[in-house]
């Protein structure tokens, strides 16, 4: 192919002119991005808090909604934290500044679930993590927020273990060693064991931090060696003394009318259905009741790795099983094929069992108490853990 200099560009004066002003244009197209960028950063830098506000009192069993605006902050990134008034970390969460462009003022929002138990009153605090190199980092005005504790429902769904008692010679004396004596609050409801036995019954909770419990207490009857059962005796008379409570560093401390230290509880670590070990108490019948037999004594429930096993009540049987927060999903049991007679009734109640497990959906934990309910909320199977009340 044959190529004339008439087809070729020759590098004169207009195209050097032409790179000038590609130049120009990119170096003018810099200084103004550059100016943008220092007005945002020498604009008015601020955060706020609008909700919640300080006359806010908060469900601690709900997520906390916080929101609020600001500008200025590299990156647009926001950590909201929750902590205590002496300033000890509840729970922190980072989020992001939603604004048009760098130098605007943005809003930013997020949804915080709160750690139990919570103190009576908490710390709401916002601050930007990432400040320019010689920036103070910016930080909200503090919120102080009162907790629904001082409402009443502070105390549900927690799990407590005593560690002092007040004696009868008004001192404080640690619980005897290898007994567990502990509450456990849920839906107006207290239980736990005493020692020995056994015990349940409800409680109220309101304003300026009262709490009462039910002067009758229900309790299981067994004998019960001493120093035990003095024991025993001493923890359920001071329980019906309680007049409020504090809730202060993870101890709840109980109190009488005269504001005097009755009772010591630290909090019990978290339940968990992994480990552990169940013999059934109740099964439903698919007629919409939940039975017991001598059959349903037999019916044992191992949760492990993955997997929860057994016996039937006849035969053997193993399952795999899923959590997800509240929800189980147990699968197909695969059982032996064993043919039984005692105790009466045997067969039918492990097909019913079988069935039951199948139909869970849901779960409840206790120290000593296992319940699988259906989607309808239908209980299907009630267990006790033996070990519990050992």
């Amino acid at each position: 192919m044959r190529v004339t200099w008439q087809n070729r560009i020759k590098p004169g004066a207009g195209y050097l002119f032409a790179e000038q002003e590609v130049f120009m244009r990119r170096f003018v197209l810099c200084i103004m991005l550059l100016f943008f960028y220092a007005n945002a950063m020498t604009a008015e830098r601020y955060i706020n808090i609008i909700t919640p506000d300080g006359a806010s009192i908060i469900d601690p069993a709900a997520p906390v909604a916080v929101s609020g605006t600001g500008r200025g902050m590299f990156e647009g990134n926001v950590v909201v934290r929750f902590e205590d008034l002496d300033g000890k970390l509840l729970v922190q969460q980072p989020t992001t500044m939603q604004r048009e462009d760098i130098a605007a003022a943005g809003v930013w929002q997020a949804s915080i679930s709160l750690p139990r138990p919570v103190p009576e009153s908490i710390r709401l605090i916002a601050f930007s993590p990432s400040p320019q190199e010689g920036d103070a980092a910016i930080t909200s005005a503090p919120v102080v927020l009162v907790t629904s504790g001082a409402e009443g429902p502070l105390l549900e769904e927690t799990s407590w273990r005593l560690s002092e008692y007040l004696d009868e010679s008004g001192e404080l004396q640690p619980v005897m060693p290898d007994t567990v004596i502990n509450a456990r609050f849920a839906a107006g409801k207290v239980s736990g064991s005493a020692g020995c036995n056994r015990y349940f019954g409800s409680y109220t909770s309101g304003e300026n931090r009262q709490l009462l419990f039910d002067g009758h207490m229900g309790a299981t009857q067994m004998a019960c060696a001493q120093p035990l059962a003095a024991q025993e005796h001493r923890f359920l008379a001071l329980l019906s003394a309680v007049n409020s409570r504090e809730i202060n560093d993870g101890m709840l401390l109980l109190l009488d009318r005269q504001g005097q230290l009755v009772l010591k509880f630290s909090v019990e670590s978290p339940l968990t259905l992994e480990n552990t070990s169940w013999q059934a108490t109740g099964i439903n019948n698919g007629r919409g009741g939940v039975v017991s037999s001598a059959a349903t004594a037999s019916v044992i429930a191992i949760f492990m790795d993955g997997k929860v096993s057994g016996s039937a009540g006849c035969n053997n049987y193993s399952a795999s099983y899923e959590l997800n927060g509240a929800q189980i999903t147990i699968g197909r049991a695969l059982t032996t094929r064993r043919q039984c007679a005692d105790p009466e009734g045997v067969m039918a109640r492990e097909l019913e069992y079988l069935q039951a497990l199948a139909a869970a959906t849901q779960y409840r934990l206790t120290a000593d108490r296992l319940e699988l309910r259906d989607g309808n909320g239908s209980l299907q199977v009630t267990f006790t853990n033996p070990a519990a009340s050992r």
